[in-house]
C-alpha cells in the first residue's frame, strides 16, 4: 500500500491526461469514450483511496462512512427505481472525490503536469476542433481552458521567460478576458455566468479576511442554491413571462423541466425518479441542472450525503491542521495566488451547475477534484499578517 501511495501523483495525472486526450481532441472518440468516463473514474478513485481504508475503518472515519453511504444506497436506488446501472457513477463518483481529495497531496511536478494538459487543448480549439463539440460545451472548454492556463502561469517558476514572470498578473486578465470574450461570441450565457463567478470569488479570496459565513454562504449559493434556483427560475417564468438575452429566449424550455421534474420527484423524494424516466417536456432526459440532478434522480438521502461531503470538503481546505484550535476557530485565513485561482475555478464550475450539470460527469467531475486538491495543497492561516494590516 505504501508503494500505491507514493504513485498516486502518477495515476492521477494518467487518468487525468487520458481524460484531457479522450474529450477534448477529437470528438468521435469523445463520444465513445464518454460512456466509460464514469466506470473509469470510479475505479480509478477506489484504488487512490485503498492506502486509507485500513486506518479510516479502525477510526470510523466520517467521510468514509458517507462515502460508502452514498456508493450503496445509491446502489439500491438504482435497482428499485429501475435506472440504468451507469447512474450509480455520478453520485458515488463525486463522494469519492470529496474522500480520495482529501488524502490524495498534489506535488509540484503534478500541478505544472496537470495545469499544462489542462490548457494545451486550447491550440487545437482555436482552430478546428470545437465546431464538432455543442456550442455550450465548446465556451465551458475555453472557461476551464483559461482556468489551468491562468494556474500554469502562475506556478511556472522554474525556466519561465523573463517577460512571463514579471507580468503574471498581466498574462492571467489576459486569458480570462479572452476566454469570456469567446464565451460571448458562443451565446455561452451559462459559461458567463460561470467566469463572472470566478471573478467574484476570486476578488473575494483576495481579502486577507474571511468570515466563516462568507464562504459558507458561497458553498451554499454553488450547491444547494442551485436546487433553490430552479424552483425560483419555475416561478418567475410563470409569473414574468419571457424575454430575450443574447438573441435568446431567457425561458427556453428548462422552465418546463423543471417544473415537470419537481412534480415527479416529489411524489418519490427518498429514492428520486431514477434516471429512466421518460420526460414529457423534452426529447431526452436532460436535467441541465447538475444538484438538482443528483436530487431528482437519485432522492433526497443520496443528495445530503453528497452535499455534507462537499461541505466538509471545502471546509477542510482552509483550516490547516498544524495550527492550534483558537487560531482555526477565529475564522481568519488567508489563500496564495494558486489557492484562490484554483478554489474560485472549483466554485465557477459549481455556479454553472445552475444550467447544466457539467462538474458532477466526466471528464468535468475530474477537473473539479483537481482545482480543490490545487487549492487545498497552498493554503495556509495568517493571523501575523492580518494584524499587520489592521495595525
Amino acid at each position: 500500500m505504501e508503494q500505491l501511495k507514493k504513485k498516486d501523483n502518477i495515476i492521477f495525472c494518467g487518468l487525468f491526461i487520458f481524460l484531457v486526450a479522450s474529450s477534448f481532441v477529437n470528438h468521435d472518440v469523445y463520444a465513445f469514450t464518454v460512456r466509460y468516463d464514469s466506470l473509469l473514474i470510479f475505479l480509478v478513485l477506489c484504488v487512490l483511496a485503498l492506502p486509507y481504508l485500513a486506518e479510516d475503518i479502525r477510526g470510523r472515519n466520517a467521510d468514509l462512512i458517507m462515502t460508502a453511504a452514498t456508493i450503496v444506497l445509491s446502489a439500491v436506488f438504482v435497482l428499485i427505481t429501475g435506472s440504468g446501472y451507469g447512474a450509480v457513477f455520478i453520485p458515488s463518483d463525486l463522494a469519492l472525490i470529496a474522500y480520495v481529495s482529501g488524502k490524495l497531496k498534489l506535488k509540484q511536478g503534478s500541478v505544472l503536469c496537470l495545469s499544462f494538459t489542462g490548457a494545451c487543448p486550447v491550440i487545437l480549439w482555436y482552430s478546428h476542433v470545437r465546431w464538432s463539440y455543442n456550442f455550450n460545451m465548446a465556451g465551458f472548454a475555453f472557461m476551464l481552458m483559461a482556468y489551468f492556463a491562468m494556474i500554469l502561469v502562475e506556478e511556472w517558476r522554474d525556466g519561465a521567460p523573463a517577460f512571463l514572470s514579471d507580468h503574471k498578473a498581466y498574462f492571467k486578465w489576459v486569458i480570462f478576458i479572452t476566454a469570456f470574450i469567446l464565451s460571448m461570441l458562443y451565446h455561452s450565457r451559462t459559461v458567463m455566468a460561470g467566469m463572472l463567478g470566478f471573478a467574484a470569488v476570486y476578488l473575494l479570496f483576495g481579502m486577507t479576511v474571511r468570515h466563516r459565513w462568507v464562504r459558507r454562504l458561497l458553498f451554499f449559493l454553488a450547491s444547494a442554491g442551485a436546487v433553490l434556483f430552479t424552483a425560483a427560475y419555475v416561478w418567475i417564468a410563470e409569473t414574468v413571462g419571457n424575454a430575450r438575452f443574447l438573441y435568446k429566449d431567457v425561458f427556453s424550455g428548462r422552465e418546463a423541466i423543471w417544473r415537470e421534474l419537481w412534480g415527479a420527484f416529489l411524489a418519490s423524494p427518498l429514492t428520486g425518479i431514477g434516471s429512466a424516466y421518460e420526460l414529457k417536456s423534452f426529447e431526452i432526459f436532460e436535467v441541465h441542472n447538475g444538484m438538482f440532478d443528483i436530487l431528482v434522480v437519485h432522492g433526497i438521502i443520496v443528495f445530503m450525503l453528497v452535499l455534507i461531503l462537499m461541505y466538509r470538503r471545502f471546509e477542510k481546505v482552509y483550516i490547516d491542521k498544524a495550527e492550534d484550535k483558537g487560531n482555526q476557530e477565529s475564522g481568519l485565513h488567508k489563500l496564495d495566488e494558486t489557492s484562490r485561482l484554483a478554489l474560485a475555478a472549483a466554485f465557477s464550475m459549481m455556479f454553472t451547475s445552475w444550467f447544466e450539470n457539467y462538474f458532477t460527469v466526466p471528464p468535468y467531475s475530474i477537473f473539479f477534484m483537481t482545482f480543490i486538491m490545487m487549492a487545498d495543497r497552498r493554503v495556509y492561516l495568517d493571523l501575523l499578517s492580518f494584524r499587520a494590516d489592521v495595525v
